[in-house]
């Protein structure tokens, strides 16, 4: 998981509208909302890849549900695996329904707010800040080494970085 977790700090409004400014020609629309929790949880090295991955198995789409098997949200997690990592790590089970702030999750408690701006609530496994810190969790702190044999159903899609630019730029299109 990469260090920029351990400093807890949530990039500012300026910050995050900066990035995303930057970044829509470099990856997918879908996903600009959603970096700077790639960059919170992803080793620099990863980003790349993490971005790739979860394009494909989403399309960006944090709702992303698959009724067959129960795959949902950007990397499209099992339950199993959902579990093993809320075991593993500072998640929330499965399904949990999870009052987020801003996307992020809201842990203020006897605090009143005079509207209900930016506060959403939602399937634990759909909220990207969760899912993709699972991901991080997965891929680069479960087995000794980055891996990401994980979501080999859909490598097609991500392996070539070059093709899947072509991909989604085309898509978006």
């Amino acid at each position: 998981m990469s260090t920029f977790q351990s400093m807890a700090v949530v990039p500012s409004v300026e910050e995050m509208y900066a990035v995303k400014v930057c970044l829509t020609e470099e990856i997918p629309n879908a996903l600009v909302d959603d970096i700077p929790y790639f960059v919170q949880f992803f080793e620099p090295e990863n980003l790349d890849t993490a971005i790739r991955i979860a394009w494909c198995e989403s399309r960006g789409f944090s709702e992303a549900y698959r009724s067959d098997n129960k795959d949902s949200g950007l990397f499209q997690f099992i339950p199993n695996t959902w579990k093993w990592m809320s075991q593993l790590y500072d998640i929330p089970e499965w399904d949990t329904w999870v009052i987020t702030r801003y996307g992020l999750p809201h842990k203020e408690k006897n605090k009143t707010y005079k509207t209900n701006l930016g506060f959403g609530f939602s399937k634990v496994q759909h909220i990207p800040y969760y899912n993709i810190k699972a991901a991080a969790h997965l891929a680069e702190d479960t087995y000794k080494g980055t891996r990401w044999t994980d979501w080999n159903s859909s490598k097609w899609c991500w392996e070539d970085a070059k093709e899947w630019r072509e991909r989604w730029t085309k898509e978006e299109n």
